[in-house]
């Protein structure tokens, strides 16, 4: 994040409810490697990490990411520091169907909850889904 959006900072850690994580690619996708995403899931969430954007690194973080191809922009309500916060997100285009992510992604995740010293208990159960469902 530091590289591609060197205007940005991050602010602390963030939850959101309502929402559970996936490993996928939209349906319509060719066969690759799958990326995270979060999909509506009562009862469940999502920890994360908010940051500050700058605007002039909108564009560098939106091709990064496959804006609009891959990841829509989406606005949700998270909680950060124990109040809520408005946040923007990227969540794949749907439908989705599961994909295994290639080792290095899932090293990235998890250094990206290590960072945040989020519980990786959430991500766990992630790839332990799509492990079982893209088989």
């Amino acid at each position: 994040m530091r590289r591609r959006c060197p205007r940005s900072h991050p602010l602390c850690p963030a939850r959101l409810s309502g929402h559970a994580l996936r490993i996928a690619l939209p349906e319509d996708s060719p066969r690759g490697p799958g990326w995270a995403t979060v999909v509506p899931a009562a009862g469940s969430h999502v920890p994360g990490a908010l940051y500050q954007l700058h605007e002039d690194d909108l564009d560098a973080l939106d091709e990064y990411e496959g804006y609009p191809d891959l990841y829509l922009h989406k606005e949700v309500i998270v909680e950060a520091e124990g109040k809520p916060e408005t946040a923007m997100l990227y969540r794949m285009r749907e439908p989705l169907r599961p994909a295994l992510p290639t080792s290095e992604y899932e090293e990235t995740l998890r250094k990206g909850y290590r960072d945040f010293d989020l519980d990786e208990v959430t991500l766990d159960a992630a790839l332990r889904a799509v492990q079982a469902e893209a088989r």
